[in-house]
């Protein structure tokens, strides 16, 4: 795994500087891509700064499937032998979309970009790897699992930063990530009537027993004023 890593990244990664929001400009990953889904963007929330455990709120929309939303723990795999590689795992989806086999999938963070007089990193590029699918998914990854993501603080749409980070993509050796193999690598359009949601705002949804808006679990309501139980 860090072999693919930029060679500065274990020295001066810093993770409050990973924190924040980021818009999904490419992906190689176990979702579906445009035409079918868009809008992907996470925002990744420190929990333990000692340990540097952090968690995601990851959210795309698709045609049929609606609003789709999940919780990703990341745990450091080893602090001092491996900064910046984090063991990822679904913690909570919805709707419920168990992916068998991938509990668990390691990735590195392969390279930032800093910017002067900028707290968050502008990008951030993770690579997965190795991890060996079960069942239906050893057809879409049958040599293991690989995933490409590659998040822009900036967006939802900047071409530049994409370049930027297709070229570094390249320069690792990660190349063949973005070929046109199994489930192929995607851009993401954000054209999909795309609502970016906080997960520091409450959400709400109609009680049936009681007709009245209550708030919910992030990624299962809406804003308040656009919730009716008319």
């Amino acid at each position: 795994m860090t072999s693919y890593q930029a060679p500065y990244v274990a020295s001066d990664y810093d993770i409050n500087r990973h924190m924040g929001h980021y818009y999904e400009l490419g992906f190689r990953d176990l979702y579906a891509a445009s035409p079918h889904c868009d809008c992907m963007h996470t925002y990744k929330i420190l929990d333990d700064e000692k340990e540097e455990n952090y968690h995601e709120a990851f959210e795309f929309k698709c045609k049929f499937l609606g609003r789709t939303t999940s919780i990703i723990d990341e745990r450091p795999v080893a602090l001092s032998e491996h900064p910046a590689v984090y063991n990822q795992s679904m913690s909570w989806t919805h709707p419920q979309a168990p992916i068998p086999g991938l509990d668990d999938a390691v990735f590195n963070t392969a390279k930032f970009k800093t910017v002067p007089g900028q707290e968050q990193y502008e990008w951030v590029i993770e690579f997965t790897c190795g991890t060996q699918p079960e069942d239906f998914m050893k057809h879409m990854f049958p040599g293991g699992f690989v995933g490409l993501n590659l998040y822009s603080r900036t967006g939802p749409l900047n071409s530049t930063n994409l370049q930027e980070m297709e070229d570094t993509v390249r320069s690792l050796g990660l190349d063949w990530v973005m070929d046109d193999w199994g489930w192929g690598y995607h851009h993401v359009p954000h054209e999909m009537d795309c609502k970016y949601n906080s997960p520091d705002e409450t959400e709400y949804a109609c009680n049936t027993d009681t007709k009245q808006c209550e708030p919910v679990h992030w990624g299962t309501g809406v804003h308040i004023d656009e919730c009716s139980c008319e």
